[in-house]
């Protein structure tokens, strides 16, 4: 293992509300997309939607303890295989996932569900309903505690039912935050079980206070109740328990309305008009349930209509767009995102069969950095009245101007990436146009102001994080350029997918000049993707990359990973459908050096090189058969032409190119 790179399962930073986990071999990624045990059980943490934190894991455990003790004997007889859960962040969110559950694992019918469509608020229904409604279902919901605002959705103890409920937290991002699952069982007097104490011992320290350390530049948190330590920037306030709705900086500053304005500032808008969510993913269904509960609104069905995905997007964009319970009128994916999609888009809007109610994209599309044509998707907008949705995290709003440009309706942004930056803290946001919120304004209240399911602590990570913000981006887009550059100048590369190659002419329109640029000059982001010629081994190359390996991408330090293998490990024949290569390596470029990128990089080339790379044949296998097959020649003939070769031999030759062929 390569000094200084995080070993397998490590947590990526090493913080206890780590976003990130090594898997710094290609082995490590097959063997996790395969549920390896060797691979499984060394992973400390992982992508909070993908992997529950070890926190939601104990709290998981006391909600169905909780729960099960206080059934009659009756009840637990009617289900012997006892109780399963997930956790949501509040009320409402738990609503929804409880009739996804009913709907996905046919559990009851319609009457059963607490709205007729999922893109309806149900936060009119009083807490004490909850159980009401739910028990006839075999789906309960139980507050697990009223300061932190966690709410269990419990469910029998069946696989089938486990993995869509898994769906549901993966898929929406309306996720319990491992800071909120901290203070939960702080205020429960449950054990916290912490997993980075085993890497302070040996470490330099020096005392910032009497309770919190400073070493290797992260902060090392000392409990006063006991002598456990574990590294950790920015812990959560366990001393302020009924903080789930709003935290203040020192100054007495809603630090989410500090948020938001900052965010307001850089996009050039209103305030008002900023929305966060628990993550990325969430501010995507957020977006897409503000556009089909504005479709019902306007229709006189009940129906939505149908969502589009245009392009190739992030896996589970498409996937919950997909899914007949957040969409019953279904998707219509068009993968490609070129000219001829464009066309085909149009006919399907000119139909009158199918309503459209949202067309969903990303500026650029990840991993290929594909720059669709926005312009001519904005222009179908407005001619056939649908939301148009813009996930611009790879491009990033200091970047492109969505808004301003009278794009976007929505643009929505993991926040967990480039703005937060250190990839110890989830949050997404969704900003909406002026004009989308003047026309709209009624239908925002409903769907768009749960901001309790962000985590006050989480928020406060997010604005210490993101001071610098501006001044990050701008040097990570110099730095990626330069190399991008030079990658695809590079002898070992065949292809460099980056916006400044894809359709640079699309991404230059878009570009944000509006901010000083003595603060921040916009560029093409943090990300590119690469695959290499056939003379290297793209494994050997993977594994001798010399910095941190692992899911996640806009942190302050370059991430890499095997993209299609972790994104589509079991549909790579889909993904390679739409051009994406199950060997292509995706590369979240940090704050090094372009230097210390190119000499790492360049160590990897050297290392993987299976033979010389050859240069491009003159001719080929089968015009070389044909010259042998195809002249009638005579033995004399022949041994002028190829005097090393007999007239038998020859046939043998022929014979054997034809199979090869």
């Amino acid at each position: 293992m390569k000094e200084g790179v995080p070993i397998l399962g490590e947590p990526i930073p090493l913080d206890e509300h780590a976003c990130s986990v090594a898997l710094p071999n290609w082995a490590d990624v097959v063997g996790y997309e395969e549920g390896k045990e060797e691979v499984s059980s060394k992973l400390l943490c992982g992508y909070p939607r993908f992997v529950y934190h070890k926190y939601i894991v104990q709290l998981m455990d006391y909600a169905v303890d909780h729960f099960q003790a206080s059934l009659s004997s009756s009840a637990s007889q009617r289900n012997p295989e006892g109780w399963d859960c997930i956790l949501l962040p509040s009320g409402p969110s738990a609503l929804r996932a409880r009739d996804f559950i009913i709907q996905a694992c046919d559990m009851g019918p319609a009457a059963l569900l607490s709205t007729r469509d999922n893109c309806i608020d149900p936060s009119h229904l009083p807490l004490d309903s909850y159980e009401i409604t739910c028990h006839s279902s075999n789906v309960h919901i139980q507050l697990i505690d009223s300061d932190t605002n966690i709410h269990a959705v419990l469910f029998p103890r069946q696989t089938h039912i486990a993995v869509q409920a898994k769906s549901y937290w993966q898929h929406t991002g309306e996720v319990v935050s491992s800071r909120r699952a901290e203070v939960c069982l702080s205020n429960l007097k449950l054990p916290i079980p912490r997993f980075t104490e085993k890497y302070i011992a040996g470490m330099a320290s020096s005392v910032v206070n009497e309770n919190t350390t400073r070493q290797n530049g992260n902060l090392v948190q000392q409990s006063e109740s006991d002598d456990l330590k574990y590294i950790c920037l920015h812990p959560a306030d366990t001393a302020n328990a009924s903080c789930s709705t709003d935290s203040y900086d020192n100054n007495n500053n809603n630090v989410k309305e500090l948020i938001k304005e900052r965010i307001a500032g850089i996009v050039g808008q209103r305030q008002e008009t900023v929305f966060l969510a628990p993550s990325g993913m969430g501010a995507i269904y957020a977006a897409i349930r503000l556009a089909r509960c504005n479709a019902l609104k306007q229709t006189s069905v009940d129906e939505a209509g149908t969502v589009v995905v245009f392009g190739f997007p992030y896996l589970d964009t498409l996937k919950m767009a997909g899914r007949r319970e957040w969409s019953p009128c279904g998707v219509e994916f068009f993968g490609n995102g070129d000219d001829r999609d464009l066309e085909k888009l149009e006919d399907l809007l000119q139909s009158s069969k199918r309503k459209v109610c949202a067309v969903v994209t990303e500026f650029p599309s990840n991993p290929l950095l594909n720059c669709h044509d926005l312009q001519k998707l904005r222009d179908l907008a407005d001619k056939y009245k649908f939301t148009l949705i813009v996930d611009d995290t790879i491009g990033n709003f200091a970047n492109i101007d969505l808004l301003q440009s009278n794009i976007a309706d929505a643009v929505c942004t993991s926040l967990t990436k480039l703005f937060n930056g250190r990839g110890d803290a989830m949050a997404g946001s969704v900003i909406l146009s002026e004009r989308y919120v003047k026309e709209n304004g009624g239908i925002l209240e409903q769907t768009l102001c749960g901001e309790e399911e962000l985590f006050c602590s989480d928020a406060s990570a997010l604005f210490a994080n993101s001071e610098d913000f501006l001044q990050r981006s701008h040097q990570i887009n110099r730095t990626t350029e330069e190399f991008a550059d030079w990658l695809i100048s590079h002898d070992d590369v065949r292809e460099v997918f980056y916006p400044k190659y894809t359709q640079p002419d699309i991404y230059k329109s878009l570009m944000n000049h509006k901010i000083d640029p003595a603060k921040h000059v916009p560029g093409y982001g943090p990300l590119l993707s690469l695959t290499l010629h056939d003379h290297m081994c793209v494994r050997s190359f993977y594994d001798s990359l010399p910095f941190a390996k692992g899911p996640s991408l806009g942190t302050n330090f370059t991430l890499i990973c095997p993209y299609t293998l972790l994104a589509h490990y079991h549909e790579l024949e889909f993904a390679r459908e739409y051009k994406v290569r199950a060997s292509l390596i995706r590369c979240s470029i940090g704050m090094e050096t372009i230097n210390e990128l190119k000499s790492g990089f360049s160590s990897a080339f050297e290392m993987s090189k299976l033979y010389p790379k050859l240069a491009p044949a003159s001719y080929s296998m089968l015009s070389q058969t044909r010259e042998f097959s195809s002249i009638p020649l005579g033995r004399e003939d022949f041994q002028k032409r190829r005097p090393m070769l007999s007239f038998t031999n020859l046939r043998s030759f022929v014979r054997s190119m034809k199979y090869a062929i």
